[in-house]
C-alpha cells in the first residue's frame, strides 16, 4: 500500500504547486478529498502532532510507542489507510516525496507485521522513542481543526517561499513577510497581541463617531475576527495588511 507519510509529503508539494499557479480548483479538489475521509484526515493530523510531541521519561516514551503500534497495526487501520492512500497516490502522480524519518518510522509501524520486516520495525520504535524524548523549539499553537488549520497553508508558504513570492505579493509585502518570518515564535506571539490591541482601537475610535448602522456592523464583525484570531505568522502578515487598510 502507499504510504501516509509519503502521501503526506506529496500532498504537500502539490499545494505548494496548485496554490503558486493559482489553481484553486485542484487546491479544493485535494482538500476535499481528505476532508471526506476521517480516517486520514486523522492520521494526517496525528502525523503532523507528533513532530512535536515531547515526553521527558524514556519508559512512558517507550510505552507509548508500544501503544501507538498495537493501534496502527489493527488491520482495520491499514486496510482503511492503505485504500485510500492508494487512491490519493494516483491524484499525485509524478510528485515527488521529500524524506521525513519520523513519517517513515510511523509508516514502518503502520505495516502489517511479517518476518522480513521485524529489524525495520525495532529500528522505527527506536527512532520514535529518540526523537519523542528530545525537547522541542517552542511552537505557536494553532487551531486543531483541519479545514481552518492554517498550519496546512503555512506549511505551503515555507516549503517553498520563491511560489509565494513571485506570485502573489508586492514588492513592500515580500520584505513584510520576510521580516516576519525570521522573527522568534516569543516575538509573534507579543507582536500579534499588540497588534491585535492596535485595531481594536482603530476600531472603537471609528465606532465612536459612526452613525452609518451598516457600516458599524461590518467593523464590529472584522474586530470579532481580529479577537478570534489564532496566533501564527500567517495570521500575523493578514493583521497587518488589515491595520494598513485602516491607515
Amino acid at each position: 500500500m502507499s504510504k501516509v507519510g509519503i502521501i503526506k509529503t506529496k500532498l504537500l508539494k502539490r499545494l505548494t504547486e496548485s496554490y503558486g499557479n493559482k489553481n484553486k480548483s485542484e487546491m479544493k479538489d485535494i482538500i476535499k478529498t481528505i476532508v471526506e475521509n476521517k480516517k486520514f484526515k486523522e492520521m494526517y493530523l496525528f502525523y503532523e502532532e507528533i513532530e512535536n510531541k515531547y515526553i521527558e521519561d524514556k519508559e512512558t516514551a517507550k510505552m507509548y510507542v508500544e501503544g501507538l503500534e498495537i493501534v496502527l497495526n489493527s488491520q482495520s487501520v491499514i486496510n482503511e489507510i492503505g485504500d485510500f492512500c492508494d487512491i490519493l497516490d494516483k491524484k499525485l502522480a509524478g510528485v515527488d516525496a521529500d524524506t521525513n524519518e519520523i513519517y517513515e518510522s510511523l509508516d514502518q509501524l503502520l505495516t502489517k507485521d511479517t518476518l522480513s520486516n521485524i529489524e525495520n520495525k525495532v529500528i522505527a520504535r527506536k527512532k520514535l522513542i529518540e526523537h519523542l524524548t528530545k525537547k522541542k523549539e517552542p511552537k505557536i499553537p494553532e487551531t486543531a481543526s483541519f479545514i481552518v488549520n492554517e498550519s496546512l497553508l503555512y506549511g505551503v508558504l515555507v516549503n517553498n517561499f520563491n511560489v509565494l513570492y513571485n506570485n502573489t505579493l508586492t514588492e513592500e509585502q515580500k520584505s513584510e513577510f520576510k521580516n516576519i518570518m525570521s522573527l522568534s515564535d516569543e516575538d509573534v506571539v507579543t507582536k500579534t497581541i499588540e497588534l491585535k490591541e492596535s485595531i481594536n482601537n482603530k476600531i472603537d475610535s471609528i465606532l465612536s463617531e459612526s452613525t452609518d448602522k451598516e457600516m458599524n456592523e461590518k467593523l464590529n464583525k472584522v474586530k470579532q475576527e481580529v479577537n478570534t484570531k489564532e496566533v501564527s505568522r500567517l495570521n500575523y502578515f493578514r493583521l497587518i495588511e488589515l491595520k494598513n487598510g485602516f491607515d
